[in-house]
């Protein structure tokens, strides 16, 4: 039978179409894969252009250096410096006369050798009323006003006097009674302006802080007895939010009272800082003032124990003073080692040793923190600073019957 021809032309272009079909589907297929192939080479210039343009090199000649992609890498110290509590020690003292000769003992000179020591700043700045080329400071570094004062104004590369006007009224109008309340305004609006850590004469440091001022927040102090913030301690970024608050804040609240713009404004300002991601952090009591002002706490800290032998019981000439390591066990491995009253340095950063005469308190059998009285470690206050002023001594810095 013959086919009709009619049917045939149909069938020959069903045919047709069904290839057809199939070679526009790869023909899709195809240009889409080459579509998104050229778009992969396109990104991949691209991303190699921008890589090529983050290389170091050197700032074109009529071009300002902050514009070019090498002053990123200059600029990152002074971000760190930002981020960062800087490496500067703050101390304070206002003279009443700055004519008169300063009166710095061994407590002071040991409080600021602890800090270079431990700390090793890039600078210890010392504020003060006095002229650095006045009569006060030239006779401490001539030695003509006692040897503490020479060593503390000699001894220190870094040091750097600052000369400042000790307020007499506050912004409000109303007069600032007595040298410390002056010197409270002094250090606040120092670290503000410089950043750093700012410790009284009668803090001394136990160990390093760098984890401390390092450790991403702005402003950090500790407690003390009651739960105020100690104003004898605290450390901040240049200008930062914290010491900007008190610095302005201490003036309004100013009243004459021994606290009321130092401890309390820091205290209402520094907790409600805290919820604010590293703006404040607030240690723990044991880490900055263990201790306290009241007679109970002052006796334990200063008052030397007979129980135990003096460290030179077994000393010689010739041999150096022992270091007394302790091992992270031993305390509860050979708890014989350690007299009941000793206590446990090793949550403490740093040391604020009230002073007990201040309040008219006398510790029994304690006249004054000397030389002689460090070493043989027979108190509290001596075991924790001991290894500094044994490291004097090695230095030859004093005599051990120094008794000032």
């Amino acid at each position: 039978m013959i086919p009709d021809s009619s049917n045939v032309r149909k069938a020959g272009t069903s045919r047709l179409f069904v290839a057809w079909s199939h070679i526009s589907t790869k023909a899709i297929i195809l240009s889409f894969a080459i579509f998104i192939l050229t778009l992969n080479l396109l990104f991949f210039a691209s991303s190699v252009a921008d890589t090529h343009s983050i290389s170091p090199r050197p700032p074109a000649t009529d071009a300002p250096a902050s514009n070019s992609p090498a002053s990123v890498t200059c600029d990152t110290p002074a971000t760190t410096e930002h981020r960062y509590i800087p490496n500067h020690v703050h101390f304070v003292f206002v003279l009443s006369d700055p004519e008169k000769d300063f009166s710095f003992q061994f407590k002071h000179f040991l409080s600021m050798y602890a800090a270079w020591y431990y700390w090793k700043p890039d600078v210890i700045y010392l504020h003060t009323n006095a002229d650095e080329q006045g009569q006060a400071i030239t006779r401490a570094r001539e030695g003509q006003s006692g040897k503490w004062n020479k060593l503390i104004f000699n001894m220190f590369d870094n040091l750097r006097i600052n000369t400042v006007e000790a307020p007499t009224h506050t912004n409000t109008g109303k007069e600032i009674q007595g040298m410390e309340h002056r010197s409270d305004f002094v250090r606040v609006k120092q670290v503000h302006e410089l950043g750093g850590v700012y410790i009284d004469f009668d803090v001394h440091a136990l160990r390093d802080i760098r984890i401390l001022r390092e450790s991403g927040f702005k402003a950090i102090a500790g407690r003390q007895l009651g739960g105020q913030i100690n104003s004898g301690i605290f450390m901040s970024v240049k200008g930062g939010k914290m010491v900007e608050r008190w610095m302005h804040g201490m003036h309004t609240a100013y009243t004459g009272g021994w606290t009321t713009h130092s401890n309390e404004v820091i205290t209402k300002f520094g907790q409600r800082l805290v919820r604010e991601p590293g703006e404040m952090l607030i240690m723990e009591r044991d880490a900055f003032a263990p201790g306290s002002w009241e007679n109970d706490d002052t006796d334990k800290l200063f008052a030397p124990h007979d129980d135990v032998l003096s460290n030179f019981a077994n000393a010689t000439d010739t041999s150096p003073l022992p270091t007394y390591d302790e091992a992270f066990d031993e305390r509860w491995e050979t708890p014989g080692d350690f007299p009941d009253w000793a206590r446990d340095w090793s949550s403490t950063y740093l040391l604020h040793a009230f002073t007990a005469a201040r309040w008219g308190h006398k510790v029994p059998n304690f006249e004054k923190i000397t030389p002689l009285y460090v070493l043989e470690r027979r108190s509290n206050f001596a075991r924790a600073v001991y290894p500094v002023v044994r490291q004097m001594h090695e230095d030859g810095l004093f005599d051990v019957d120094d008794l000032s």
